[in-house]
């Protein structure tokens, strides 16, 4: 197909085909395994303990094999070496296993796109550095852990979703778009399309409405879960963008912006949540 015809198809048919299927809730969307579903219900509620956690992962043999590779890793540096499930959840905690749980079926469930596996890549990296800064963010507000790093984990999945759906409408015209071609639709879409998969996966209304509003005014002003992701989204991008210069220009940038503002957070507060970076770093690799 000709830059100009592509350049037109991408603008008007594209464009119009995605924007349809939001709407319509006609996205082909990715079913969560029931496993991992279970695990990360148990550990949210706080209605399990170790052993009958331990028992569920075993199902899921995948699943199990990443917790035990997370338990082992750098981050946690076992003294012995964690070779049971009992072993890990009672070494990380309820919370960090449900945590895991979400981040290995999203992960595999949800981040591919053959053919933009670089640009997939990405996505992936920036979800679990958001969802790390989120619960700090959390932390520092005295608010749910685990809501924010859920929240934070899924502010983008509306992006590989749509994605896919692009992949197969661009198929369909036998033709193909470069990342840098397809950004922007997926910008413009990918809130209510997160929302749109969220509420399929029957996950609780605020989650929704924090993955629809993260990018919009509203989650400055009536939203506390939204702030709390557009703030997590903001550090992820700035860490991303500029690693070495990232606390400078965060400690000079950050005091000034409405979210911040919105958040009531002051310069101490913000001093808290920016000495996290190296943790937020590390859970965050350990998540990938």
């Amino acid at each position: 197909m000709p830059a100009t015809t592509l350049d037109t198809f991408l603008e008007n048919d594209l464009a119009r085909e995605l924007r349809e299927k939001v709407a319509s809730g006609n996205l082909e969307l990715p079913v969560l395994s029931q496993t991992a579903t279970q695990v990360a219900s148990m550990c949210m509620d706080g209605a399990a303990d170790a052993r009958s956690l331990a028992n569920a992962l075993n199902h899921d043999p995948a699943l199990a094999g990443h917790v035990l590779r997370v338990a082992n890793s750098a981050k946690y540096a076992p003294v012995e070496p964690i070779v049971s499930l009992q072993q890990a959840v009672s070494r990380m905690g309820m919370t960090t296993v449900g945590q895991i749980a979400y981040a290995v079926a999203i992960g595999s469930r949800v981040f591919h796109a053959p053919g933009h596996d670089e640009w997939v890549q990405d996505m992936w990296r920036h979800a679990a550095q958001t969802a790390g800064w989120a619960r700090e963010i959390a932390r520092l507000k005295r608010t749910s852990v685990e809501g924010a790093f859920v929240c934070g984990l899924l502010h983008d999945v509306g992006e590989p979703v749509l994605l896919q759906a692009a992949i197969d409408l661009l198929a369909r015209a036998n033709t193909s778009a470069s990342r840098e071609q397809l950004e922007p639709l997926l910008h413009e879409l990918h809130g209510a399309a997160g929302a749109r998969l969220a509420r399929a996966w029957k996950m609780a209304p605020w989650i929704a409405d924090a993955i629809e509003k993260h990018h919009t005014a509203e989650a400055v002003e009536a939203c506390q879960d939204a702030a709390i992701v557009l703030l997590a989204d903001e550090l992820a991008v700035r860490m991303e963008r500029d690693e070495e210069q990232f606390l400078d220009n965060a400690r000079r940038e950050l005091p000034s912006t409405r979210v911040v503002e919105q958040l009531n957070l002051y310069d101490d507060d913000l001093e808290t949540l920016l000495g996290r970076v190296q943790a937020v770093r590390d859970f965050a690799g350990a998540l990938q």
